[in-house]
């Protein structure tokens, strides 16, 4: 029989894998359609606003950041870049940011403890994601792709274990 909790982490899961297909496939106003409910629902039944504001803040903003970086450097190639408009990120993949950064302290929990593991899941994750999103959305990536790969492989190797440092130390600041 599963426990509460075990069905908390599934339905962490399945929320981000949702928001994800929502915001690659839906664009602006349904990727914060879906990520507006994905995290109501997500701080009413499975996390909490209190404990996981720092860190929900932190990957959102970091997450932005960068990727609003890649796209100045023209590794990632907005639409809105595309036809000479602005070069921030689309919105939908903002909200993307958000919805991955509620898993951080659910279903990726398991990377703040062995954070091997979870730079490799980041090495390999982080890129899939990328190529998959590129196929499906208005983002591309530039060329010659092996480079790009590389460069969203480093990031996100570094990336998954840097955030769940931050969560550890507020976790263990909370605790005091």
């Amino acid at each position: 029989m599963m426990t509460t909790d075990k069905i908390k982490l599934i339905a962490n899961y399945l929320l981000f894998q949702l928001g994800w297909f929502a915001c690659v496939f839906g664009g602006n106003q349904i990727a914060l359609a879906a990520a507006v409910m994905i995290l109501l629902i997500h701080l009413v039944w499975i996390g909490s606003w209190q404990r996981e504001k720092q860190i929900l803040a932190l990957t959102f903003l970091l997450g932005c950041a960068i990727d609003s970086f890649l796209g100045n450097l023209e590794i990632l190639k907005f639409q809105s870049q595309l036809d000479g408009g602005s070069r921030i990120l689309p919105l939908w993949l903002a909200c993307l940011w958000l919805i991955f950064a509620t898993t951080l302290r659910h279903s990726l929990d398991w990377t703040r403890t062995h954070k091997l593991y979870g730079a490799v899941l980041g090495f390999f994750g982080g890129p899939s994601s990328y190529l998959a999103g590129s196929k499906m959305s208005d983002v591309t990536l530039a060329q010659p792709l092996w480079q790009t790969l590389m460069i969203l492989a480093i990031i996100w190797a570094l990336l998954l274990p840097l955030l769940q440092s931050f969560s550890q130390a507020w976790l263990n600041k909370a605790k005091r």
